[in-house]
């Protein structure tokens, strides 16, 4: 079952809802995928360079991103081990490792984009994990449809547009203290699918925008399996390979 990206034509007139239940919503439907596979076609757009290729993705939550790119850059095959603490990078084609610490900056050298570990968790599964606070008994916002949340970020805020029948994050805005979007994930094409017995919401399409740096990343995912117990991480760096190590 194809859902819609978005509301329709609701507008501003929505249901008042209190900030603590929409939070809740969020989490429980997050909650529900703690393992993810999921392979499909990547795009990435940057004053640099532009390309095309294929992605597959393995996360476990809450702390490891496994990525395989194929395709754009002239690379033939590269992998990236991604945990909250630290990264190996793997160019297949040119035998180079880098290992370093997983930071905002690492991320966006070796990934194109610069985001940080949990906007790039966040950003290639579409779960989201709201924390809560002490405006979570006011009525959340409302913007073309959808409920908005802001949450701090230090320096600045992060925003969340909800839609109101799923309460599944259609956008995630992260804003520097002047109110400048750092970070923008647009999630569309909802599908339903089944996670060991239990009813998820998955965004198939997926575009992660750094309007600062002018980059875009966009996923399209085809093949998507949830929660296998069995699911692996591991990438094999050979002896002959040039290795640096980043701060």
């Amino acid at each position: 079952m194809v859902l819609s990206a978005c509301s329709g034509s609701a507008g501003n007139d929505l249901d008042k809802v209190p900030v603590k239940e929409i939070k809740q919503r969020v989490n429980n439907n997050s909650s529900l995928i703690e393992t993810m596979e999921a392979s499909g076609n990547i795009a990435f757009d940057s004053p640099e360079q532009s390309g095309q290729g294929w992605i597959e993705v393995r996360i476990k939550k809450p702390d490891s991103v496994f990525v395989k790119i194929e395709g754009p850059f002239g690379i033939s095959i590269a992998q990236a081990l991604i945990t909250r603490y630290d990264f190996i990078y793997y160019n297949v084609q040119e035998n180079k490792a880098i290992l370093g610490p997983t930071n905002d900056i690492n991320i966006g050298a070796i990934l194109r984009i610069k985001v940080s570990f949990d906007e790039l968790l966040s950003g290639f599964s579409g779960g989201f994990v709201l924390v809560d606070s002490d405006k979570d008994s006011l009525d959340a916002g409302s913007e073309n449809g959808l409920y908005t949340i802001t949450a701090p970020r230090k320096p600045g805020t992060q925003m969340y547009y909800i839609d109101p029948t799923l309460y599944t994050v259609q956008k995630y805005n992260s804003l520097d203290e002047y109110q400048k979007t750092i970070v923008e994930v647009n999630y569309g094409n909802y599908f339903e699918e089944n996670a060991s017995g239990r009813t998820v919401y998955f965004p198939s399409s997926i575009k992660i925008n750094n309007p600062g740096k002018k980059q875009s990343v966009y996923v399209d995912y085809i093949n998507k399996t949830f929660n296998k117990s069995d699911i692996k991480f591991s990438i094999r760096i050979p002896k002959s390979a040039k290795v640096t190590k980043w701060e």
